[in-house]
């Protein structure tokens, strides 16, 4: 099932989109678009699939998208039963990165606002304080207009950028857009682990990109993604995997040798790690919640 690409209709005098929506339960499929998404959840409950994640919403689910991360919000099974007064309501913001001028977020005062939109490219899920501010400020955004609007977009987006209370959702194997920050040297290394992911990369391999020996490089690694390598390499290779699954043009053993594993015991293995279900188990959910 590929995502289709959903074409967003701006106003005239306008530079980004803002509406609140409500309907008897969420009618947008499996999707994506060039846009950065905000959604909140203002009411309604179900699951939804950001990424290769498939997780629980509720009232104030609030999460952060970037262009081209499919995704679809399903509501519980009761929204479909033809008796049922329940409504689905969200508040959602699209918008580009041209949104106040080309080049906004390249000068320096933007630096971390350029690394949360970067980051979100897989997926931000907001929590906390910083979630009922964001939420607050949405609501109170409905009522803007003008360049008022422009400059409520930017606190919520600022204030995104510096706080602790929020989690990426998708793994970077799923993103074909991912882009790893930091240093030259570990973007280099993320970089030819993307596009080697799913051959047999040894540790010897990888070290050489970074110029360095296995030991130093496992070390320099852990230090600037708090992971090992190993571990990286697996959550790629089932992030990617998680997306096959999803398109679902191949069998479970296919899918186990194109994301680079070599066995299908220690694909499931590591697939159940990661995703805290067999890669049978992720298909299934994700027939139901598109059915």
């Amino acid at each position: 099932m590929k995502p289709i690409i959903e074409r967003l209709n701006k106003a005239p005098k306008s530079s980004f989109v803002i509406q609140k929506d409500i309907f008897p339960h969420y009618p947008t499929p499996w999707h994506h678009h060039p846009e950065y998404e905000l959604v909140l959840v203002v009411k309604s409950t179900g699951k939804k699939v950001i990424g290769d994640q498939i997780s629980n919403f509720t009232d104030g689910d609030l999460t952060l998208m970037g262009p081209f991360l499919p995704h679809v919000y399903h509501n519980d099974k009761i929204y479909y039963e033809e008796d049922s007064t329940l409504t689905a309501e969200a508040i959602v913001i699209h918008f580009s990165e041209d949104i106040a001028g080309k080049g906004l977020f390249e000068i320096p005062e933007f630096e971390s606002i350029k690394r949360l939109l970067t980051d979100s490219l897989t997926g931000i899920s907001i929590s906390g304080n910083t979630r009922q501010i964001v939420e607050d400020k949405m609501h109170k955004m409905l009522e803007l207009n003008g360049a008022l609007l422009i400059i409520e977009l930017l606190s919520i987006l600022h204030l995104l950028a510096d706080t602790k209370e929020k989690e990426q959702i998708a793994s970077p194997g799923f993103s074909e857009n991912f882009k790893p920050s930091g240093s030259e040297r570990i973007t280099k290394v993320c970089d030819y682990i993307m596009q080697n992911f799913n051959t047999d990369l040894k540790l010897a391999h990888v070290a050489k990109v970074a110029n360095m020996s296995p030991n130093a490089f496992c070390s320099f690694f852990k230090q600037r993604t708090r992971k090992t390598y190993v571990n990286f390499l697996n959550e790629i290779r089932v992030g990617y995997a998680c997306r096959l699954l999803i398109e679902n043009q191949y069998n479970i053993s296919e899918i186990c040798y194109k994301s680079g594993f070599q066995n299908l015991s220690n694909f499931n293995r590591q697939f159940k790690k990661i995703q805290n279900k067999t890669p049978i188990q992720y298909k299934n959910d994700i027939v139901l919640i598109n059915s």
